[in-house]
């Protein structure tokens, strides 16, 4: 389907691409710009079956294959550009990836794969890491908002991303190619062939993929490596059609991902003179945002490789259409991190190592009617089962300095050098998680203008997935002489029903209104990272909750006037979350309990159960007064607060005094292990009241604007210019970090080059981030550390342990994100055939 026509998905990719239509089209004549045309119609499957998208009750928002070669867009992430509100973003440890969307964030190392977003290949579930690690040979991308799980896949709360791989074409073969190359050696090479093997029955194609960059382009002063990502990927899908009413596909992707990455710093004492640091804190000079620069001897180390299988068949027979879609996702992952990242202890390098491996399988069948029951009624029914595991094996460092003890407090530093002691955490598979789902959806057609939908769906989850064990490997886990940390367990059994309604009500031609209604729901979580030995009641209650549940209303219209040519969809909501797991944004912190027993100053986000309400507003707007010129924009807002609530916080001083004491308010200043334990007494953690913050780090406010000129040169090539601004309004983020707040800014891209009418080829000179804005986006509220471990040795041989305790060195710098730097380069596509 998706390689006979363009599928043009939003409103806004309509205008920036009605120019050229797609890849696909042949150059046409010129026509009246207030005539609708037939490659302007947009076609969606937001709801299972083709629709136009200005009668769908949904807000959908999309990019096409056209808009991705046309914007250079080579990382899934850049998509945010053209997608206001919607936020992605891998994670530094290189597994998992957080995301956002309509006011709450998704974190894969709390919900895991079940996050406020889900996203798809070809209608099959996948991992967010696997669809944000690579961007090539993609037919078309849908942004589904609000609450979805009625008809597809799994229930989330803020929308569904799915992602239409190119299918074959089994009638013409064809081919493309599209090579990149920009500044700090960025390089991307994508190629794609198409050969229908039985003409009309049976096809297959071959896609590819090699990408090499800078990455964040962050380079440390301390290393003589150089930042790095390299991607390679490879897709072979076949499609068969042996019959009119039977329909066979298969996909096979294999991805390799490898990165070197630093971590990008700033100077403490430009945003916070009261910062103290330790008194042998090295000293690197003054490093600001615009230095895009780190300390770090040694870069993170990142290998992620990923195995996907999808296969689907449909059978249409009587007016109706029975579809199966399974997929297969193997994962592993391989991050090497340095613990030392201000060099206190050069020399020893403690570094942590963590390999997680993971798999999954999902099976979706549904039966749907391709044509309307007594000229009324549509229908969707279908029964969904996934099950996956994971598995974790963590080498965590710990800095151990060695004193001689006398009785009673004579302590000195004996002449043994530090060293490193790795402890092993392992969190084993156990029984994973499963859920099974029965789904339905019935739609009534009331005349030609109004419609009632409905939709349940009932889910039965069970995760059997054990805790954490420390001083751990698999082979002694095997064995059974490892213990499981108190209060790390996940186990649960939930059964839960949510439901979705809408009405919808055209009033003519160019004015749609509708109202929606939805509840959803996510399982309980587990949060990773806090890997005492011994939890407290608010550890516990910090680190691990029950199921969240939401419930959302929208209201909103669609329209378009001027003959079609200039279109305004408007769509408020409200949305009210239970039990949300609101993480902090930068670590809290705790009394730590480590393998050996000793008491130290640990850092954790934590994780807290809160309500949260989000209201919100999104609007489209394109306009294209004629054949030569296109303008589209959208705009954003989104406002979640968090309601009354006990949160996870750093509260062992009183901000007024400077005394030790809990005030209720996150601290100001970094309190040492001995102000946490007087002000804690029994407990690790401290909780603060919260009501009023954002349960996101996001601005509250974001939109964009795309345009496009074209100009015939030649009969064989057009010029043209066209423009993306993404614009992001001042935003706090972390409510308990004073020094993160990031002030509103827009980022330009501009393309300039010569096509051929009718898509063979293509030259692009593009400019990204063309001003060179650099924003910050992230800061941590306290500067970088390095604990160690002080092992006491009793007199008189001082080879004896008698006691421990812990040192925590400071640092001048802190962890800083920035904008995407400037990026020059070209790209050339060529094409021929099906493409």
């Amino acid at each position: 389907m998706i390689a006979s026509r363009a599928f043009v998905i939003g409103r806004t990719s309509l205008i920036v691409l009605a120019n050229s239509n797609s890849v696909y089209a042949q150059e046409r004549p010129a026509e009246p710009p207030t005539e609708l045309r037939a490659e302007d119609v947009i076609i969606v499957e937001a709801r299972r079956r083709d629709e136009n998208l200005q009668d769908v009750p949904l807000v959908v928002n999309a990019v096409t294959s056209d808009q991705i070669d046309k914007l250079n867009i080579r990382d899934f992430r850049d998509i945010t550009g053209v997608v206001p509100g919607l936020s992605l973003t891998s994670n530094a440890n290189g597994i998992g990836s957080s995301s956002s969307m309509r006011g709450v964030n998704h974190d894969v190392n709390v919900s895991g794969n079940n996050g406020t977003i889900q996203y798809y290949y070809n209608d099959a579930p996948v991992a967010s890491n696997l669809v944000l690690q690579a961007m090539y040979d993609i037919g078309q991308i849908e942004v589904l908002r609000g609450p979805q799980g009625t008809l597809r896949g799994k229930a989330t709360p803020s929308g569904s991303i799915t992602v239409g791989l190119r299918k074959p074409d089994l009638s013409q073969p064809g081919a493309n190619v599209s090579v990149s190359a920009g500044s700090a050696s960025a390089r991307n090479l994508q190629a794609a062939i198409n050969v229908p093997i039985i003409a009309d029955k049976l096809g297959v194609r071959i896609a590819g993929l090699y990408d090499y960059n800078r990455g964040n382009r962050v380079y440390s002063i301390n290393s003589d490596s150089d930042p790095m990502r390299k991607t390679r990927s490879i897709r072979a899908s076949a499609r068969a059609e042996p019959t009119d009413f039977l329909k066979f596909g298969f996909v096979y992707q294999a991805l390799q991902v490898n990165a070197l990455q630093f971590d990008q710093m700033e100077s403490t004492d430009l945003f916070n003179p009261s910062s103290v640091p330790s008194s042998n804190a090295n000293d690197y000079g003054t490093l600001t945002l615009k230095d895009r620069a780190s300390v770090m001897a040694y870069p993170r180390d990142l290998a992620q490789n990923f195995k996907f299988y999808g296969w689907d068949a449909e059978a249409d027979l009587l007016g109706q259409s029975l579809i199966y879609v399974g997929a297969r996702q193997t994962t592993t992952f391989h991050a090497l991190t340095p613990q030392d990242t201000t060099n206190f202890f050069s020399s020893l390098a403690p570094t942590q190592q963590t390999t997680t491996r993971g798999e999954g399988t999902t099976h979706e069948i549904r039966l749907q009617n391709q044509e309307r029951i007594a000229g009324i009624f549509d229908c969707v029914v279908g029964y969904f089962h996934s099950d996956g595991s994971s598995n974790t094996v963590n080498i965590s460092p710990s800095v151990l300095r060695f004193y001689g003890k006398i009785p009673p407090s004579t302590t000195f530093p004996l002449p043994v050098p530090p060293r490193v002691n790795d402890t092993p955490i392992y969190l084993p598979p156990g029984g994973g998680e499963t859920e099974s789902s029965f789904f339905g959806n019935v739609t009534v057609h009331l005349g030609e203008g109004t419609e009632l939908a409905g939709g349940l769906r009932r889910i039965k989850y069970v995760n059997d997935s054990t805790g954490v064990y420390i001083s751990c490997t698999p082979e002694k886990y095997a064995a059974g002489t490892c213990v499981q940390t108190p209060g790390t367990e996940n186990d649960s059994r939930v059964h839960k029903t949510i439901y979705n309604a809408t009405v919808r009500h055209r009033f003519n031609d160019s004015l749609m209104v509708y109202a929606a209604t939805g509840s959803s729901w996510r399982p309980p979580v587990r949060a990773i990272g806090d890997f005492s030995v011994s939890y407290s009641p608010n550890e516990i209650e910090h680190t691990a909750f029950g199921s969240e549940t939401s419930k959302s209303y929208e209201l909103g219209f669609k329209s378009d006037w001027l003959d079609h040519s200039l279109a305004f969809n408007v769509t408020g909501y409200h949305q009210k979350f239970k039990n949300y797991p609101f993480r902090a944004g930068t670590g809290i912190y705790y009394v730590n309990v480590d393998s050996t027993g000793a008491l130290t100053r640990g850092q954790f986000n934590f994780i807290s159960a809160v309500p949260v309400t989000v209201n919100g507003v999104e609007a489209e707007l394109s306009y294209r007064p004629s054949n030569r010129f296109n303008l589209a924009s959208t705009l954003n807002y989104s406002k979640s607060k968090i309601g009354n609530a006990m949160v996870a916080c750093t509260d062992a001083l009183n901000n007024a005094t400077g005394a030790v004491g809990s005030d209720g308010i996150p601290d100001s200043v970094v309190p040492s292990l001995a102000q946490l334990q007087a002000a804690y007494g029994t407990e690790h953690l401290a909780e603060c009241p919260s009501s009023g913050g954002s349960a996101t780090f996001l601005p509250p406010w974001s939109g964009s604007i795309q345009a496009e000129y074209t100009m015939p040169l030649t009969g064989r090539a057009d010029g043209y210019l066209r423009g993306l601004l993404a614009w992001r309004g001042k935003s706090q983020n972390d409510p308990d970090n004073p020094f993160d707040n990031v002030g509103a800014y827009g980022l330009l891209n501009l393309f300039v080059g010569l096509r051929d009418p009718g898509g063979a080829w293509e030259l692009s000179f593009y400019g990204k981030n063309l001003t060179n804005i650099t924003k910050l986006l992230s800061r941590d509220s306290s500067p970088l550390s390095t604990g160690t471990v002080d092992i006491l040795l009793g007199a008189p041989t001082f080879t004896t342990p008698v006691g421990t305790a812990s040192s925590t060195f400071t640092s001048r710098y802190t962890n800083v994100t920035t904008t995407p730097a400037r990026e020059f380069g070209v790209n050339f596509r060529v094409a021929f055939g099906s493409r």
